[in-house]
């Protein structure tokens, strides 16, 4: 990977993309990638393997210890056998901090074990791991002991927090890490399950687009429906709705009323709405943090969406022919202020505060 990226190469890697119609758009670029890519005046290494700490937000039923040691293993080990020892959780330099057996917190002496092992160097590695699968569990004593760790970090050792609500954790040690969040694991050939269950394969990618998680996606597949039919009512409901009935739709639990009612939240937002701004923004704020975060993750889906069918539409547009909604550059726009909004939720900045200047900026290039 080059050192630097410029800042436009989100979008120009998406022009690349769309002339090649017949390659998988998430094979050619992740989301995370690419929307990292545009985030950033620049990408580099440093940016991505972070020398201090990271947040990993993973989902609901991730298996934590698991996804943390793939994480681990990727700024540890230098070969497959060194990555297997990871993986197996018997690198020597991994640090495993976990509640003992038979509690539920960690406590102050062992982050104060962590601190006595930082001061050796490695054995195998260029630096160390202290792995925290489940963050949440540090005692408020324990985790105030860290944060002086990460206020002045050993050299050498890289601290790698897991949890599913950055809200379980100090917001000083949110603000101290490189926050990441991951998306639901979905199977690789939950397109061919889909079509399998007779879904046509436009309809397949647009449901792995929808939803999730794997609980949602198996209730498509186990009750197939008329997609047809339930976006178009999903739609319909959407347009009849309030500003606060659209914030409650788009962070229910129906996969295809979400993306409907936040497809028509963002179509709004474009036209320069500031009453539903302002209206939005209130009611996502009472909604809590969970909902709050819930629809950010679905602004984000919804606007790379509409992003890549803009460098599409651009590519097949005819001078004669208007242009429908935003141009690539104002949805990439878009993508980092959803990005930044992210971010400032996850630094405990008020939520109302949060979506007013998104939802007031959202459309705007730069």
């Amino acid at each position: 990977m080059p050192s630097a990226l410029p800042k436009t190469s989100g979008i120009l890697l998406l022009r690349q993309i769309a002339r090649s119609p017949s390659k998988s758009l998430h094979r050619l670029c992740p989301c995370g990638t690419l929307l990292f890519a545009m985030q950033s005046p620049t990408m580099t290494d440093n940016n991505v393997h972070p020398t201090a700490s990271s947040l990993l937000v993973v989902p609901h039923g991730t298996d934590r210890v698991a996804e943390g040691r793939r994480r681990a293993a990727t700024l540890l080990a230098r070969s497959p056998q060194e990555k297997s020892l990871v993986l197996r959780g018997g690198h020597p330099d991994l640090i495993e901090l976990s509640a003992p057996e038979g509690k539920e917190k960690i406590g102050i002496a062992q982050v104060r074990e962590v601190i006595h092992q930082a001061q050796f160097a490695p054995t195998q590695a260029t630096q160390k791991v202290c792995l925290l699968p489940r963050a949440e569990q540090l005692t408020m004593e324990a985790a105030n002991a860290l944060l002086k760790v990460l206020e002045e970090p050993p050299r050498g050792l890289v601290f790698l927090f897991l949890a599913e609500n950055p809200g379980d954790l100090l917001s000083t040690i949110v603000s101290r890490s490189q926050v990441i969040r991951e998306r639901p694991s979905i199977d690789v050939d939950s397109v061919s399950r889909l079509t399998q269950a007779s879904y046509e394969e436009r309809e397949a990618h647009y449901i792995v687009d929808t939803v999730e998680n794997e609980s949602e996606l198996e209730q498509f597949i186990a009750h197939p429906i008329d997609l047809a039919h339930a976006k178009k009512e999903a739609a319909q409901v959407a347009a009849e709705a309030t500003g606060t009935e659209l914030i409650a739709l788009a962070t229910g639990d129906d996969p295809i009323v979400r993306r409907g009612a936040t497809l028509r939240l963002l179509r709004r937002l474009t036209q320069g709405e500031h009453e539903l701004a302002i209206v939005s923004s209130i009611a996502i704020a009472r909604a809590g943090r969970e909902a709050a975060a819930r629809l950010l993750g679905q602004l984000l889906t919804a606007s790379f969406s509409a992003l890549r069918e803009a460098v599409e539409e651009e590519g097949n547009h005819r001078a004669d022919q208007p242009r429908l909604g935003l141009d690539p550059t104002a949805w990439g726009a878009t993508c980092q202020r959803i990005q930044r909004a992210q971010r400032a939720l996850d630094r405990y900045t008020f939520p109302d505060g949060v979506f007013l200047s998104l939802f007031l900026g959202i459309g705007r290039g730069g």
